[in-house]
């Protein structure tokens, strides 16, 4: 602990704190209770997962919505292509479709579900801190560093295909900034994951949300790096002359592009589907069923999202190998099975349709839509796919999903995360505009890349270009929709379990957790559903 960080205090000295606000599982322990500094000094100081973790969200979303805004742009200027370039001029256009590809993964999906992890996982482990917090601070404000430096460069004329040599030398670095951020974040939501639990919480007994994000953090450990490396050469072909790669301009982004691409698109969704059954097990109030099944297909879903090995600029030939192509048709099998097994978990309790539930299986639902689109790309050479809008619609609907799965998993933990219940009637119906925009956005580009011929299917037919438009209106407005039912009015005491029927040791802690998360000793668990089992045995005990 340092001066700038914490001081202690009298547990004793708030006689208005709420008598059992976290029930322990285990307790006991003599430590001094703790609170935050306050203010800027707090802010800029922090360790503390959780304000990290809010920074990482927050700055996230922002970064989401001028990604969405580049989309937007893209899209109107697509849809009367006889005009030619009604909104964007060439350069511009290339430079801007660039950032709203790469944006969209690297600004805001991934940063956004590593936040919420950073945030969640600790406490869902027992864990009073995330492994090495102030790597871990240093991770947001790198990130925050690099994507600041990106948006310059692409304001004074950089970015891929920018006329300002240094200004794109720029981006290239900035970008490995944000590479390198990321990567420092998830090696410590890993290490938080396999050398944090608490006694007794083996591997096996860890939340499904705990352990989709130690899927998820081992895939981008082990992609993340190939695409820092990939920038060091386009940085060296750049500014020496095209060593390497050769073709600079706008084919840079196509250099980098994979990242957003299927299958290494499926790789940022993963965490969708550890939201599913934890969110499931909640509403339902019922054990999990088949554990073990659902964390073989978990893992094997982040598996098949491995997608550094096909990077266009060094193995053209990738796409057309058969691991590719069973990688693509095998996809949709592990999301199927996950829908299953929630709906299993689901059907053994007595569901209430919570708005973590609600958002978490329409994310998941387009997951599912964006891996059997994708398993079509296997016989890409007889439906005449490649080339077209197609892989467009695989990118954006599992993109779509993994900011779905985002807004679930907010209203999920919403008192843990932002210290206040969400509006829960705004949590069921904002995920539902967001579902059927992305369902329309996706659709359309299908249809574009299936129907259209030349032009048409590259570029998008031109009506399809307009639904698309109106679908991304309703996606816009569906969040919308989620960001104002998040900002309710703090009441004075949240509950440590809002649902009355978490069973994971999130729930076990005051809402919003203290600074150490758990008073007293740290958690002991017997079971993978502490909180029922203790429930279950205190009933047990009042029967007899």
């Amino acid at each position: 602990m340092t001066a700038t960080q914490t001081r202690p205090i009298d547990a004793e000295a708030d006689p208005t704190a709420p008598s059992g606000a976290a029930p322990a599982i285990r307790g006991g322990g003599t430590e001094a209770t703790v609170a935050p500094i306050t203010g800027l000094a707090g802010l800029l100081g922090s360790s503390d997962h959780k304000v990290i973790g809010r920074l990482y969200i927050g700055t996230a979303m922002l970064l989401g919505s001028a990604s969405v805004v580049a989309s937007a742009l893209v899209g109107i200027d697509l849809v009367d292509q006889t005009l030619g370039d009604t909104i964007l001029d060439g350069q511009t256009a290339d430079q801007v479709v660039s950032f709203a590809g790469s944006s969209a993964v690297l600004l805001f999906a991934l940063p956004a579900l590593l936040g919420l992890a950073m945030v969640v996982v600790p406490l869902q482990v027992g864990a009073r801190s995330i492994a090495f917090p102030r790597a871990a601070a240093a991770s947001y404000w790198a990130f925050l560093v690099g994507a600041g430096l990106i948006a310059t460069a692409y304001a004074v004329n950089g970015g891929p295909g920018g006329g300002r040599s240094d200004a794109v030398d720029l981006w290239v670095a900035a970008t490995g900034l944000v590479v390198a951020a990321l990567v420092l974040g998830s090696i410590c939501v890993a290490t938080t994951v396999l050398g944090a639990r608490t006694r007794g919480m083996s591997v096996e007994r860890v939340p499904m949300f705990t352990w989709s994000m130690l899927c998820a953090s081992v895939v981008w450990l082990l992609t993340l790096p190939v695409l820092g490396a990939l920038l060091i050469i386009i940085y060296l072909d750049h500014r020496y002359g095209q060593i390497f790669l050769g073709g600079g301009g706008p084919a840079m982004y196509g250099r980098v592009s994979w990242i957003g691409e299927q299958p290494q698109v499926y790789a940022i969704a993963t965490p969708v589907l550890g939201l599913l059954l934890d969110a499931a097990a909640t509403a339902g109030g019922a054990r999990l069923a088949r554990r073990g099944a659902a964390q073989v297909a978990i893992a094997a879903f982040a598996v098949l999202g491995i997608g550094a090995f096909a990077i266009a600029a060094i193995a053209p030939s990738a796409a057309d190998q058969p691991v590719t192509k069973g990688m693509a048709l095998l996809a949709p099998l592990p999301v199927l099975a996950v829908l299953g097994l929630a709906g299993v978990t689901v059907r053994d309790g007595t569901p209430k349709p919570t708005s973590g539930l609600v958002g978490a299986v329409l994310a998941t639902l387009l997951l599912l839509l964006g891996t059997v689109l994708g398993a079509a790309t296997a016989f890409e050479g007889a439906l005449e796919l490649a080339g077209t809008r197609w892989p467009t619609a695989v990118s954006h609907l599992t993109l779509a999903a993994a900011a779905l799965g985002l807004i679930a998993g907010l209203y999920h933990w919403a008192t843990k995360v932002l210290g206040r219940a969400g509006n829960e009637a705004l949590g069921r119906t904002a995920p539902l505009l967001v579902a059927l925009g992305a369902v329309i956005v996706g659709g359309a580009e299908a249809v574009s890349g299936l129907a259209g011929d030349g032009l048409d299917a590259r570029a998008g037919i031109e009506a399809m270009n307009g639904i698309a438009v109106f679908g991304a209106v309703m996606v816009v407005l569906g969040g919308v929709a989620a960001a104002v039912g998040l900002v309710g009015r703090r009441r004075a005491y949240e509950p440590s379990d809002p649902w009355g029927r978490g069973q994971t040791l999130e729930w076990a802690t005051a809402s919003p957790p203290s600074f150490a998360n758990f008073d007293g000793d740290t958690p002991a668990v017997t079971s993978a559903d502490p909180l029922r089992a203790t429930s279950e045995d205190d009933t047990e005990g009042a029967t007899s």
